[in-house]
């Protein structure tokens, strides 16, 4: 049956192409009469195709000849297309576009790719922002980001590697610790301008919570936050997302007090985006990790995890709690 489909698939390709070479001109002529039809003038074509300005218009000419038109005006201070020689141009530049994107799509497919797996929130606030450094470092590698709201778990049948959040098992990968994982409190030096001087957690009962609207039963939200503190949440500002990158855009907006993360929020604290209005902070027992498929191989993935663990050179799996600690399973929130 493989046989038989080849033999009627090539014996289709042989068909299409022999009408072809019966219906058009030589492909030669054709990139000759785009290049000057483009540039309006056989010398500047010429100069583009490495031929000489002679070879471009005797080409022309035997183009124009087999379709009996002119193709082009001459006038004594340059070139105008026909009627009938914008209609090639258009055909002519379409198809060979079309021809040149694919046999680029076809010569990528051969580059190495490395597929990395992150939720949104991981792509837009730490990795898309550093991803110049490594395809500066390694210009041979394609990068492919997979991203989720629903956590590396979700994407994970589609990645080479990936950065999770999590206790550090997840089936099928290998995972290297990077850093641990707090949660604290988040806002725009705006939001605070207009208020009294926040002290304490407690004090944020009052004010416009962002909230992760969630179901996910390990989500860390304010009231486990607040719980930690033996505060009971009975905030009743809030505006909910269902975008951990939104909730942390609207902080930056000065819409509310938000939960920040490690790593997540580093970039928007360092240059003054977001502040943390209170000295409150929630280290949880999960952590960020380089994960990396336990049959993946190649230069690329080990380039990748290379360049990855230099991020992240005072890395320490034994770390101290900073107020408190809180349990949590693998990706619950950094969707």
């Amino acid at each position: 049956m493989a046989a038989a489909g080849d033999e009627l698939a090539s014996g289709g390709v042989n068909r299409a192409m022999s009408g072809f070479c019966g219906r058009l001109p030589r492909l030669s002529g054709l990139l000759v009469f785009e290049a000057a039809a483009r540039h309006l003038n056989f010398t500047t074509a010429a100069r583009e195709l490495k031929v000489t300005q002679a070879a471009v218009s005797q080409q022309v000419r035997a183009l124009e000849i087999e379709l009996g038109v002119a193709l082009f005006l001459r006038h004594h201070r340059g070139l105008e297309l026909t009627q009938e020689g914008h209609r090639l141009y258009r055909a002519a530049a379409m198809s060979l576009e079309c021809l040149a994107t694919a046999t680029e799509d076809i010569r990528a497919s051969s580059r190495p790719t490395i597929r990395i797996g992150v939720t949104s929130a991981i792509a837009t606030f730490w990795l898309v922002p550093r991803l110049p450094a490594f395809r500066a470092r390694h210009p041979e590698i394609d990068v492919h980001i997979v991203a989720s709201e629903l956590g590396f778990q979700a994407v994970a049948d589609r990645a080479d590697v990936g950065i999770a959040f999590g206790r550090g098992a997840w089936p099928g990968f290998r995972a290297s610790f990077l850093r641990e994982g707090d949660a604290f409190p988040v806002c725009s030096p705006a939001y605070l301008l207009s208020r009294p001087p926040l002290v304490d957690a407690e004090q944020l009962l009052d004010e416009v919570l962002l909230v992760m609207d969630d179901n996910r039963v390990t989500l860390i939200d304010w009231s486990l936050w607040f719980a930690n503190y033996g505060i009971r949440n009975t905030n009743r500002r809030r505006i909910r997302f269902n975008s951990l990158p939104l909730l942390l855009q609207a902080a930056c907006e000065g819409q509310g007090i938000g939960l920040g993360w490690s790593l997540l929020t580093d970039d928007l604290l360092t240059r003054g985006a977001l502040v943390r209005p209170v000295n409150a902070s929630l280290r949880t027992r999960g952590a960020y990790y380089l994960v990396v498929g336990e049959n993946g191989s190649g230069p690329e993935i080990d380039a990748f995890q290379r360049w990855m663990l230099e991020q992240f050179p005072m890395s320490n799996p034994v770390a101290e709690p900073v107020v408190g600690t809180v349990d949590v399973q693998n990706d619950e929130f950094t969707g």
